[in-house]
């Protein structure tokens, strides 16, 4: 058989497949007009998210969930479907099955609640490895239980084992996330690197950067201003300025802060006692 044959043959079978139809489509009937190469690559984008979801092909057990891309670049607020992204979550392991039957767990009756501890964190770092991150309310859905109750056990997990777990509030730098600020810094501080931080918490590098950007810079206000008036100058929250102050204290004991009241009454009158001095 000849080779220009064998071409049009292999022409013909390719017209029949999904991928081709859904170009001609677009270039015959969606009134699409930007060429074949970019509908091509919009048709492979469109096929592979299907896949993605297509709920046949899901394992057992297995719920598809659109969580927040890892990578998104955004205001806080306002999400759109572009900055979603589909994820597999197993919703039990044989693991953790184990931890649920311990007979030590449920004589103390904290079976459950360490079952829930474990899936929850394997969740969150699950979707992070496929590109996407979870929020409380996420898991909370997925779960049935309450937002307070999946915080808490989260915060029981970090505790124990000195992980960071990649939720949205700490990959994105959301909520009051203050604990995980403290941390980077705190690692900062015994000389890590940014990168290396970054990797070890499930932070993105942007996020790590400006944690170590603000503490610096509260840092050197310190020096020079009162506490109370750090918050207004960095535009940070009180609490994270409390958080830094006590790093500061722990890592540059040798540091002179200022302790001066922030009294806006006493400032006033300083004011015009200076201006009376000057009058008289």
């Amino acid at each position: 058989m000849s080779k220009l044959l064998m071409d049009t043959i292999k022409d013909r079978f390719q017209k029949r497949s999904l991928p081709n139809l859904l170009v001609h489509k677009f270039l015959t009937e969606y009134g699409y007009d930007h060429g074949p190469v970019i509908a091509q690559a919009i048709v492979e984008d469109i096929l592979a998210t299907i896949q993605q979801c297509y709920p046949e092909r899901i394992p057992p057990k297995t719920v598809v969930w659109m969580a927040v891309r890892r990578d998104w670049r955004g205001q806080r607020k306002g999400l759109d479907l572009s900055h979603l992204v589909p994820v597999q979550l197993q919703m039990v392991t044989e693991k953790e099955i184990e931890l649920l039957m311990a007979p030590a767990s449920r004589r103390d009756r904290k079976a459950c609640r360490v079952f829930n501890r474990t899936r929850y964190a394997r969740w969150c770092f699950d979707a992070y490895d496929q590109g996407g991150v979870l929020t409380l309310l996420d898991l909370s859905l997925i779960s049935g239980l309450s937002e307070h109750y999946v915080g808490e056990l989260l915060r029981e997990y970090e505790a124990e084992t000195g992980k960071v777990v990649p939720t949205r509030g700490t990959v994105h730098d959301m909520g009051r996330s203050v604990t995980h600020k403290a941390e980077v810094v705190r690692r900062w501080l015994r000389h890590e690197s940014p990168a290396q931080i970054a990797r070890d918490l499930g932070h993105s590098q942007r996020a790590v950067d400006r944690y170590i950007a603000d503490f610096r810079k509260v840092r050197l206000l310190a020096q020079k201003v009162p506490q109370a008036e750090l918050p207004s100058l960095t535009g940070l929250s009180k609490s994270v300025v409390e958080q830094y102050i006590v790093l500061l204290r722990e890592y540059e004991p040798q540091l002179t802060l200022c302790t001066a009241t922030a009294d806006p009454d006493a400032a006033d009158i300083g004011v015009k006692d200076t201006e009376t001095t000057v009058e008289q």
